[in-house]
């Protein structure tokens, strides 16, 4: 992780947030500017906002440059909700909630293959885990047909009341 923005107290849901969320997420920092500045949604602007602030603060790294930083870690929890009540009939009075939301972005630099990074299977050999071996089988699993057959069974017994 080369830098990390929060966004506290954002006065919009968590649920809308992460919509926008799942655009976003592993793109490219130019990309991503791109993908929210098209979007028509509010929290579009509030993640341009922050992106913008992640970006700033990379850039206090001399070495880092804009062009090799990408969306490592982005995510969005709910906040306080902010109540207020509402008249209703017959005296009584409702409750609405107002969600809020903490934004976190995490943005990291790519690495160059020529940068002497590990390859996968040595760096899963020092941790001591074993490599899963891919199956390249295209053929579909016919067990799931069997067990069809058994979930629609008939009930026996009398059917109907007096």
């Amino acid at each position: 992780m080369i830098s990390k923005a929060i966004a506290k107290y954002l006065r919009i849901s968590p649920r809308k947030t992460r919509s926008v969320i799942s655009l976003i997420k592993g793109k490219s920092v130019d990309e991503a500017a791109g993908i929210l500045e098209g979007l028509n949604k509010r929290a579009s602007s509030l993640l341009a906002k922050l992106l913008n602030s992640a970006i700033a603060n990379a850039k206090r790294f001399p070495n880092v440059q804009k062009q090799d930083l990408y969306i490592s870690d982005i995510y969005a929890d709910g906040g306080p909700q902010i109540k207020r009540t509402r008249a209703e009939a017959l005296g009584r009075a409702s409750v609405i909630r107002k969600p809020t939301s903490h934004v976190t972005i995490e943005l990291d630099a790519k690495l160059s293959s020529a940068a002497g990074q590990p390859k996968r299977g040595r760096q899963l050999k020092a941790k001591g885990v074993k490599p899963v071996k891919q199956v390249t089988s295209k053929q579909k699993p016919e067990a799931k047909k069997d067990k069809m057959k058994n979930t629609h069974r008939k009930i026996k017994g009398k059917k109907g009341t007096k």
